[in-house]
C-alpha cells in the first residue's frame, strides 16, 4: 500500500521528527551539529520558513516550523539529501543516515504552538540526559529563556510564542523557564492531544485541514520522488546527472532501474511523470518497471 500524501497548504505548521537509520546517531561530533543548524538556517531563508523550535538529540531531531507555501516535501527532501551527502563524506560512510520518511504532524498553531515548543525543549529530559533542558546547547531553548538569543541567532522565531505568555520580554523569559521547570516534574505529562497520529489538536481541527490534502498530492509525489532519488544517489555514490542522463554503462543502468521502480512503487508516480524526470519515453519506463517487477518476484 502506498504512503498517504502529505497534507500541505500555505501557512501549515508542523512538528517534524527525523530519526537516525536503525536508531543510529545522526551526529558524531559538534561539527556535524553546526553543519545541520547552518543547513536549517539556509533552508529557512531559501524557502521562507518560520522555525519556532528545534532539539537535536544524538539519534533524532525535532523541529517545529511553518511553511508559507505548500512545499514541506520539497524542503525536507532537499534538506535530508544534502545532510546525508555531507555526513557520509565527512565520516567515510555510505547509505542512509535517516530512518525512512520523516514524520510530520500538523499543529493547531492557534491553540498548541506554545505547548509544542515546550514539549520539544523537554526532549533532553525525556531522553534521560542529565543536562537541564534550558541549558542544553543543541536546542532552541536559549532563544526563549535568555534575552537576545533568538535575535542574535537569526534562526529561531521565538517572538510569536513568547508574546502569548507576557508582554514584557523579561517576564516572557521567566515564565517560559518556569514552564520548562514545571515540565521537568513529569516530561511526558500535559502532552497536547493528537488525532490519527497526523494532527496535534482537536478532532475538529483535523477535520478542518484534512481536505487540504487533495491539492497536495501532485507536489507530494514530486517531493517523494526526489527524496527516493536522493537516497539512491547517496547509497550508490553515483552522480545524479549521470543517473538521469543517457549513459548505458551497466552499473548506471542497474541503479537507474532501481530508482525508477522505487519511484513508481513508493511515490506512486505515473510513467509519464517518471519519463519526464529520467528523459525516457513512457514505454521505456514501463519496460524497466516490468523488468524490475520480474526480478523482485524471483527474490
Amino acid at each position: 500500500m502506498g504512503r498517504p500524501a502529505r497534507i500541505q497548504f500555505p501557512g501549515a505548521c508542523y512538528h517534524v521528527i527525523l530519526q537516525g537509520n536503525n536508531r543510529q546517531d545522526i551526529f558524531v561530533n559538534n561539527q556535524d551539529r553546526r553543519y545541520f543548524l547552518g543547513l536549517l538556517k539556509a533552508h529557512k531563508e531559501r524557502f521562507e520558513l518560520n522555525v519556532y523550535a528545534y532539539c537535536m538529540l544524538p539519534n533524532a531531531v525535532h523541529i517545529v516550523l511553518q511553511t508559507r507555501r505548500p512545499n514541506l516535501s520539497r524542503v525536507m527532501q532537499g534538506f535530508s539529501t544534502v545532510y546525508t551527502k555531507y555526513f557520509n563524506a565527512a565520516h567515510h560512510m555510505t547509505g542512509h543516515v535517516f530512518q525512512g520518511r520523516y514524520k510530520a504532524l500538523i499543529v493547531d498553531k492557534d491553540e498548541y504552538l506554545t505547548e509544542v515548543t515546550r514539549q520539544v525543549h523537554l526532549e533532553p529530559a525525556r531522553a534521560g540526559m542529565k543536562e537541564r533542558p534550558w541549558r542544553y546547547p543543541w536546542s532552541s531553548a536559549a532563544a526563549y529563556v535568555e534575552w537576545g538569543e533568538g535575535e542574535r541567532d537569526g534562526l529561531v522565531d521565538s517572538d510569536e510564542v513568547l508574546k502569548r505568555i507576557a508582554k514584557n520580554r523579561l517576564k516572557q523569559s521567566v515564565r517560559y523557564l518556569q514552564q520548562l521547570k514545571d515540565g521537568m516534574k513529569d516530561p511526558d505529562a500535559q502532552r497536547p492531544p493528537t488525532v490519527k497520529g497526523l494532527f496535534i489538536g482537536s478532532p475538529s481541527f483535523a477535520a478542518s485541514v484534512g481536505g487540504a490534502a487533495a491539492g497536495a498530492v501532485e507536489e507530494d509525489r514530486e517531493g517523494e520522488a526526489r527524496r527516493i532519488l536522493g537516497e539512491i544517489v547517496a547509497k550508490h555514490g553515483i552522480d545524479e546527472e549521470r543517473l538521469l542522463g543517457r549513459s548505458q554503462w551497466r552499473e548506471i543502468t542497474r541503479v537507474r532501474k532501481e530508482a525508477i521502480y522505487r519511484i513508481w512503487k513508493e511515490a506512486k508516480a505515473g510513467v509519464s511523470e517518471i519519463g519526464r524526470l529520467f528523459n525516457r519515453t513512457p514505454s521505456a519506463v514501463c519496460q524497466l518497471i516490468r523488468s524490475a517487477e520480474l526480478e523482485s518476484s524471483k527474490n
